[in-house]
């Protein structure tokens, strides 16, 4: 799929905590708090790039299916952070 001006397709993922022992523990955050990857860039989508963790205003972004996984669309301008 192909970014088209300052749009970015991100898919969801889950907060990862790994324990003293190396085993890493994914779980369910709100949605809110939740970070996202980011898979494709526009163009004019400047300061982001692919495979970038992101925190985005997900009230703002149009859900998507890409190959059978959820993501979405969402102006660059509602992210708010690069991890």
């Amino acid at each position: 799929m192909k970014m088209i001006g300052t749009n970015v397709l991100i898919a969801e993922t889950s907060k990862e905590e790994t324990t003293a022992g190396g085993i890493i523990l994914t779980g369910e955050t709100s949605k809110a708090a939740k970070p996202g990857l980011v898979l494709a860039t526009g163009p004019e989508a400047k300061h982001i790039q692919k495979g970038d963790r992101v925190f985005l205003d997900w009230s703002k972004s149009m859900p998507v299916d890409v190959d059978g996984n959820p993501a979405v669309i969402v102006d660059m301008l509602f992210i708010k952070a690069v991890l």
